[in-house]
């Protein structure tokens, strides 16, 4: 993408966004809440920012707002993330309904009156604002919703402010409700057992998912004794999850050392933890309990 470099910053967010509850907080209050939807930009924030990139998402806790024009011929999107919200807008030209294509030679999109008689852009952020540019957008996919709502939205941009050098990145909204985050919780039974020979102990509870899921259990044992401790690590051991049931679990904790003392009858303290995959936020997560558990001898 034609460049001066990404080096320059910006001077004028104080003009542009005096206060995230200020331009920012009335935009969020006005958009249309949004499905599942991405944001990204990369190149030069402004005000000192390095170059750099950052990726928003609904799966990770940002909110989306979208709102069109009565005329379908401007949508302002909203992005909203604590401590560094964002806007996106753009319109074809005056008179004109956005439609899936090209829109070259951009303006800057204008805060108040009429459309310009050539497309605007504009992506304003905690360190966006610009008194004018240059850019340019494509959108590949536009369904509109019922009233001034949007359905689905897919469109490439780049902008070039007169005070900082090129800002570009990617838009896609859909109507497709946010799928729920993974819900572990795992719990730790107050017995065990402790089998001395083998240095081990036995300890087990149950494990609860939200979405079918193999997770993982493992993490440390530690039993204090009158003249030593005794440390250990427990797992990890891999569990077949199903939604709405308790799932049993037991593992092993195994003591460190190359002449380890042996777990015995007593307290242990268990600071176990449990993880797996949500396949739909596309992450790992984590669940964690600590616990005191009385150990049997076996």
């Amino acid at each position: 993408m034609p460049g001066r470099g990404l080096v320059r910053t910006a001077a004028l967010l104080a003009m542009v966004l005096p206060a995230a509850a200020g331009l920012l907080g009335g935009a969020v209050a006005e958009a249309a809440p949004v499905g599942n939807s991405t944001f990204m930009w990369s190149g030069d924030p402004g005000e000192g920012g390095d170059d750099q990139a950052r990726w928003y998402a609904s799966t990770d806790g940002d909110v989306f707002g979208a709102t069109a024009s009565a005329d379908h011929g401007s949508i302002s999107v909203t992005i909203n993330r604590s401590g560094d919200p964002w806007t996106f807008d753009l319109a074809a030209p005056a008179g004109q309904e956005l439609a899936v294509g090209d829109y070259a030679d951009a303006v800057r999109f204008p805060e108040t009156g009429p459309r310009p008689a050539v497309p605007s852009v504009f992506a304003n952020g905690y360190r966006g604002g610009c008194a004018s540019l240059t850019g340019a957008f494509g959108i590949k996919k536009l369904e509109w919703g019922p009233g001034r709502t949007v359905k689905e939205l897919h469109v490439y941009y780049n902008q070039d402010c007169d005070d900082r050098n090129v800002l570009h990145g990617e838009l896609n909204i859909t109507a497709t409700p946010v799928p729920a985050r993974l819900a572990l919780n795992l719990a730790i039974a107050a017995d065990g057992t402790a089998t001395t020979p083998t240095a081990r102990a036995t300890v087990h509870g149950t494990v609860t998912c939200s979405k079918p899921v193999t997770l993982y259990i493992s993490g440390t044992a530690v039993q204090q004794l009158k003249h030593t401790t005794t440390s250990g690590i427990v797992g990890s051991i891999e569990v077949a999850c199903t939604p709405g049931k308790q799932v049993p679990w037991k593992a092993t904790a195994w003591t460190l050392g190359d002449t380890p003392v042996p777990f015995v009858k007593g307290t242990v303290a268990l600071d176990l933890a449990t993880r797996a995959y949500d396949p739909d936020g596309g992450k790992v997560v984590t669940a964690t309990k600590t616990k005191l558990v009385t150990l049997a001898k076996s």
